[in-house]
Order: structure tokens, then C-alpha cells, then sequence
């Protein structure tokens, strides 16, 4: 992936809860990505590199996550898994404040093709390396809409409290696709459902989301007691 300290330059930039959106630099970085892996080669799960195709994935943001557990970073994976957030700024394979801890896997044959093919209308394919104007792979009809929702959002403003931020960015990937045959994903909505179903990518990972939430409520119950 892109080198860790770009990733924490765009997460102190989210900390200030406003940051105007960054351009499309990240276009080319995330089609000379695909172009390095092997063509045609079986999209899985690859916990080293931290890849997690047709995947939600989610990290908390410490100190806040601490006190407040379900408040975290959110990204979503392309079909090959390669992470797309936003903090501003859209990133590329470089999940803001950390690698991935919880990941949620998706179905891309719940997608809407009809839905994805009118959304994503005005998307430049060839900008993308997409392949052809009117699909029907699932693969490519998952990376329009996540490619679609990048778009939209590299100009946007971030802000955490009420406007756009990286559970919106998700939510109009999946509003794009129909996802479930449901247009009305939003910030919340997401929240929870990676909150109550995601899966920890790893031990660690769950000790890192938990760890300083026990710290909190031990010294809690320390003070009361």
C-alpha cells in the first residue's frame, strides 16, 4: 500500500472536522495500482497486504473510539481490494488512521445493474480502465459505483458532525449500486451494521479496537467505586 504518513496527513486534516476536498490525483495512483497486479488473477482476501475485495472495512480513531466505540474510519474496497476513503481527500490502498481492524464482506451479485449502468453515466472509463459501456460483470459494475462515489466526493468538503464524511462516501457507493435493492444507505446505517457484524481482521486487531475502551471503563469504575 501508500506509505503510512499519508494516510496520517489526511487524518490530522479529518481531525479538524473541516477539509475541502483534495482533487483527482488519486485517480492515477489507484489505475497504476491496478495495473501492477496480475490480470485476471482471483480476487480473495489478503490479510498481510490488508486487501479485502467487495468489502466494507472500518478502524477506530483513538482517542474518540475509546470513549465512543462505534465512532471509527471507514473506507470501501474495489473488486480486487483495494481501499478507497475519504478524509478530504480520497485515498488510495492507505486507510486514514490505520490499517483495517473490522471488515464486512458484500455480495456484488446484490448489485443493481440497471441502477449502476444510470448513476454512472457521466464516469470517464477509460480514466478508470474500465472495460466496456454497458457490463454485466458484477466486478466491474461494483468498482463503477465505489470509482463513481471517489468522484463525487474529491471535490466535497469534509466535515465529521453533519456534512460529508468517510460513512457518506461509503453510503453513495452502495446508494449507486442499489445495494440489497436499497438507495437510502447513510452515515448511520453503516455505522451499525459494521458495529454488530463486522468481523475483526485479525487478534490484534480486536484488542486494538477494545483495549482502550477497557482502560476507560476500568478507571471508571475505579473512580466511582
Amino acid at each position: 500500500g501508500a506509505g503510512g504518513g499519508d494516510s496520517w496527513d489526511r487524518a490530522g486534516g479529518a481531525f479538524f472536522v473541516f477539509m475541502w476536498g483534495m482533487g483527482g490525483f488519486w485517480r492515477d495512483e489507484h489505475r497504476q495500482l491496478v495495473a501492477s497486479l496480475p490480470a485476471g488473477s482471483e480476487a480473495k482476501i489478503d490479510r498481510k497486504r490488508h486487501r479485502y475485495p467487495y468489502a466494507i472495512v472500518w478502524t477506530p480513531i483513538h482517542p474518540i473510539s475509546w470513549v465512543l466505540p462505534f465512532v471509527g474510519h471507514m473506507g470501501v474496497c474495489d473488486s480486487r481490494g483495494i481501499c478507497l476513503d475519504f478524509t478530504g481527500a480520497i485515498g488510495v490502498d492507505d486507510l486514514a488512521f490505520g490499517k483495517p481492524t473490522r471488515f464486512l464482506v458484500l455480495n456484488p451479485k446484490r448489485v443493481s445493474r440497471d441502477r449502476v449502468l444510470a448513476k454512472t453515466r457521466g464516469l470517464d472509463l477509460e480514466a478508470h480502465a474500465l472495460e466496456t459501456e454497458n457490463t454485466d460483470e458484477p466486478a466491474e459494475l461494483w468498482d463503477r459505483a465505489v470509482l463513481h462515489s471517489c468522484e463525487d466526493f474529491q471535490h466535497r468538503m469534509h466535515c465529521m458532525i453533519c456534512g460529508s464524511d468517510c460513512h457518506s462516501h461509503v453510503a453513495v457507493a452502495l446508494n449507486a449500486m442499489g445495494y440489497l435493492g436499497f438507495t437510502w444507505w447513510n452515515k448511520v446505517i453503516l455505522a451499525a451494521w459494521i458495529f454488530f457484524c463486522g468481523r475483526y481482521t485479525s487478534i490484534g486487531s480486536f484488542i486494538q479496537t477494545w483495549l482502550g475502551t477497557a482502560v476507560v471503563l476500568v478507571i471508571a469504575l475505579f473512580v466511582n467505586s
